[in-house]
This record gives structure tokens, sequence and C-alpha cells, in this order.
């Protein structure tokens, strides 16, 4: 039984971080509704009450443009994009367009 418990808390690991992408702090991104710098990722319990929602995850973004903060838990998809992330976190990303990602 403890096998089955630890194979789907091992999924809900993999989900979460499928679902982040290669979002990590400093990384910046854009989509079809601008371009963002990743200024936190939050996890666990500081997810949920950051989205008064039931998540695993949450990031906290700056819109270039407006400078509006706003946290979410948006999952990664191929509309984003990954610009760059920081150069500690550069063997971190995911993303399947990894040839556009530069580091700084």
């Amino acid at each position: 039984m403890m096998i089955g418990i630890a194979s789907t808390a091992g999924s809900a690991v993999e989900r979460a971080e499928a679902e982040l992408g290669p979002r990590v702090e400093g990384a910046y991104y854009w989509n079809e509704t601008g371009t963002y710098e990743v200024l936190a990722v939050l996890r666990g319990e500081a997810a949920r009450e950051a989205v008064v929602r039931r998540t695993d995850w949450a990031v906290r973004t700056r819109h270039l443009a407006t400078d509006h903060v706003t946290t979410h838990c948006m999952v990664w998809t191929d509309s984003d994009h990954l610009i760059s992330v920081p150069s500690s976190s550069a063997g971190l990303v995911n993303d399947s367009s990894a040839e556009a990602v530069s580091t700084r």
C-alpha cells in the first residue's frame, strides 16, 4: 500500500512541476498578454493562501509594460515562451523551446 501512496505523491509532484513549467524566480517569459518577470514561486500552504484556492503551487509575476504584480496558478502552455532564466537556474530549464533561453 505504501508503494501506491509514494507513486501518487511522485505523480503529484511531477504534475505540479509540469504545470509550473520553467518558471523560476528571476526568469522572464512572454505570451499573448505580455512579458513577465517571475518574482517568486510559491508552494504548499503559501501558494494556497496567495491564490485562495486549492493548489500545490503559484507564481508571482510582474507585467513588464504595466508593473502590475499578480499571483496566479495558470499552467505553462505552448503559448508561453521563456526568454531567460537567472544563471544560477540555467540547468533547470525544461521548456521545449529551450533554444530561446539566454542567461544573464
